[in-house]
């Protein structure tokens, strides 16, 4: 008898709503579990969700990651395959998703990072999605293939995990400089211009912190920029939409988060060459008037 795929998934916000609704068609055996136990009708407890999952996905900010894994570890089998769909940088290690992974989990744990543009509102209603599956592993990438459909989301086996992590922190960041485009009701020239600047940068900063510029350029890198550049769902288009309309912002995104950190990363030299994040640097830092330093930029 063949055995059922049993899949579990930490966080019950909607990008870990949306992937339970893709999953869910392939016939697998579900589990959710969320810290606030009322998002999850019936919740089991966090060792039997853990403890029988094959395929373990973790779909929570980057910024709680280290403290959300924690508590699973006790119960965690060494075969499950780990799904990370968070993208950024851990402010006191530097790290990125792929090195923020091995360095909570048990050495030899198998991990996979699913970057691409996948908004959750749009693949719940059935729109479909794509991804790039980083991961050295193709029998890891077919285990993961498997449990969606084509239809639901479209996968790339993207061997390089480093580079993948880095193209999706990078597009978070210029994710914000596209919803500040089109909150100051650029026009479409403008916004090509934008968009080609953009690309240019990170494909300069990916070359600095010695991964593989092709992979901007991927799933993980432009096409999830586009989309969540674009998008009103996204939160870093609206966190950009802010900042064009009062130069200031309320909301928490994961481009916003990763800024401060990037700079350090990078250092402070190299900004020169780097104006799109030079501006998304000093307005987060509240120190310009967004349109202004738009301007600027658009005219240097």
């Amino acid at each position: 008898m063949k055995h059922q795929t049993h899949v579990s998934f930490i966080g019950a916000g909607e990008i870990g709503s949306a992937l339970v609704t893709l999953v869910s068609r392939s016939g697998a055996h579900i589990e959710q579990w969320d810290v606030d136990a009322s998002k999850v009708p019936n919740q089991k407890s966090l060792s039997e969700v853990v403890s029988t999952a094959d395929i373990l996905f973790f779909c929570v900010p980057s910024w709680i990651l280290r403290v959300a894994v924690k508590p699973i570890l006790p119960h965690l089998n060494k075969k499950t395959l780990c799904v990370f769909v968070s993208k950024g940088i851990e402010t006191k290690t530097n790290l990125c998703i792929d090195g923020l992974a091995k360095d909570i989990l048990p050495k030899g744990q198998p991990i996979v990072l699913l970057s691409g543009p996948m908004l959750a509102e749009e693949l719940i209603d059935g729109h479909g999605g794509a991804a790039c599956v980083g991961t050295k592993s193709l029998a890891d990438f077919k285990k993961i293939d498997q449990i969606f459909t084509e239809e639901d989301l479209h996968l790339t086996f993207a061997p390089d995990v480093k580079s993948v992590a880095i193209a999706g922190v990078l597009k978070n960041v210029y994710a914000i400089a596209l919803g500040i485009a089109i909150g100051l009701k650029w026009g479409d020239n403008r916004k090509g211009w934008l968009i080609a600047q953009s690309v240019q940068e990170m494909i300069e900063i990916t070359k600095r912190l010695k991964a593989d510029p092709s992979y901007i350029l991927s799933q993980a890198g432009l096409g999830d920029f586009m989309a969540t550049g674009m998008s009103t769902y996204s939160s870093n288009h609206s966190l950009g939409r802010e900042l064009a309309e009062s130069s200031t912002h309320m909301r928490k995104s994961e481009g916003s988060q990763t800024i401060p950190t990037l700079v350090k990363m990078i250092g402070l030299k190299t900004m020169k060459t780097l104006p799109i994040l030079s501006v998304l640097h000093t307005l987060l830092e509240k120190e310009g008037d967004t349109k202004d330093l738009f301007e600027k930029l658009f005219h240097a």
